[in-house]
């Protein structure tokens, strides 16, 4: 298969050389202005980490447990002046300072947790982000699902389903639109809070909800029918809240996520109003071609590697081997299904999954809707962001 972005990049990004050139090349210019993966960081609070790091002289393939050693003592410090901020009645600070901590223990754990520490850091990651996230106006709160769906005799069965929500301030009891907002590889529900604060701008109500093989999710790994028992049990819960607009449910699907946004608009199409897949792969995403072209390219670590791990293989050749064939959109008939309302933004040089499987979908089951952006990247940012809250308001508006 032919990629549109093959003949102009290189067979490894200039980033993937050592810990360093991730930090000078990328990482720092977007700590500065606090875009993705650093949203409520500070570059003042990582400066001090990555000297350290850089003095480790650290390079791939990248020990995960000596690469997040040197952030736990500055999240540690900034959580504590947080609890004596909340405790001063200063809540203002008191959430910043958690939310910044939150951020250090999200480098610290990123791209995914592949070490005990990395673990850890996750789970500190959690308990900070939970405590500045209380002190939001509105507050971000916390919810376990029972996931009524799970398969028996699995480790889903009895399991919980983790997720976020956030709800706009009412005095009276009111209904609002709402998205459910699907995370991807490496962002979980405790990088809700700059999507949340734009949905409820909007006067939507919105929950984060996490990918099998990610974070928290109870979801089997490698079954591929596991996505469609997390999202039954997903919607049944939304179904019983009383704050929910039942007819203006919307899944948001980002990168990864997007995959499963594609998804979830042909497997659960009569439950959902519409669907946005941004960022989305769905058939050549797993090609073995592509698998080893995207690999060291826009993505910060090893990306096949990561995607690997999140889908249930012990190495990166066995997902060559086996994934198209258990997880591709087309190969199991999904994508000619019919599905609901579905809108697909991407970058048209997307390095992390190729913007020919957005023209396949679109080649495919119901008519759907797509804006590719020529001479953006994955995501399509930071102008998809803009386009797709624009087309969910006017959608809003045509159902009564």
């Amino acid at each position: 298969m032919g990629y549109s972005i093959a003949e102009s990049i290189p067979q490894q990004a200039a980033h993937h050389e050592s810990i360093e050139a991730l930090w000078n090349l990328v990482w720092k210019k977007r700590c500065g202005v606090g875009i993705y993966p650093f949203m409520e960081a500070k570059l003042e609070d990582f400066e001090g980490i990555f000297a350290q790091l850089i003095e480790m002289n650290l390079r791939p393939p990248y020990d995960f447990e000596k690469y997040s050693q040197p952030f736990f003592p500055v999240a540690e410090d900034l959580d504590r002046r947080a609890d004596t901020a909340e405790a001063a009645g200063d809540l203002s600070k008191a959430c910043q300072l958690y939310m910044r901590a939150a951020a250090v223990y999200r480098i610290a754990r990123f791209p995914t947790p592949q070490s005990p520490r990395q673990r850890l850091a996750w789970e500190r990651q959690k308990a900070v982000f939970l405590k500045g996230a209380k002190l939001l106006d509105p507050p971000i709160s916390e919810h376990q699902i029972p996931h009524t769906h799970g398969l028996p005799s699995t480790t889903e069965a009895g399991s919980n389903i983790s997720i976020c929500a956030r709800i706009p301030s009412h005095s009276v009891p009111t209904t609002f639109p709402t998205i459910i907002q699907i995370y991807g590889l490496d962002g979980y529900r405790t990088e809700f809070t700059r999507k949340s604060t734009d949905h409820i701008a909007c006067g939507w109500a919105s929950i984060a909800v996490e990918i099998p093989g990610t974070a928290d999710c109870p979801a089997s790994i490698n079954d591929p029918e596991s996505p469609e028992r997390l999202w039954s049990s997903v919607l049944d819960w939304l179904k019983q809240q009383e704050w929910v607009d039942k007819k203006k449910v919307v899944v948001w699907g980002v990168s990864t996520g997007g995959y499963y946004a594609v998804r979830i608009a042909h497997t659960h199409k009569d439950r959902l109003a519409a669907v946005v897949a941004q960022g989305a792969g769905c058939h050549l995403m797993f090609e073995p071609e592509w698998l080893e072209m995207s690999s060291h390219l826009d993505y910060p670590f090893d990306l096949t590697h990561c995607l690997a791990l999140k889908f249930g293989y012990d190495d990166v050749e066995a997902m060559k081997k086996d994934s198209q064939k258990k997880f591709s959109l087309l190969d199991n008939g999904i994508l000619d299904q019919s599905s609901t309302k579905l809108l697909l933004v991407n970058g048209m040089n997307d390095q992390i999954f190729p913007i020919e499987d957005s023209i396949l979908a679109l080649q495919h089951g119901s008519v759907k809707e797509a804006r590719l952006l020529p001479g953006l990247q994955h995501m399509g940012e930071p102008v998809a962001g803009k386009i797709i809250a624009k087309w969910l308001e006017e959608f809003y508006q045509t159902i009564r």
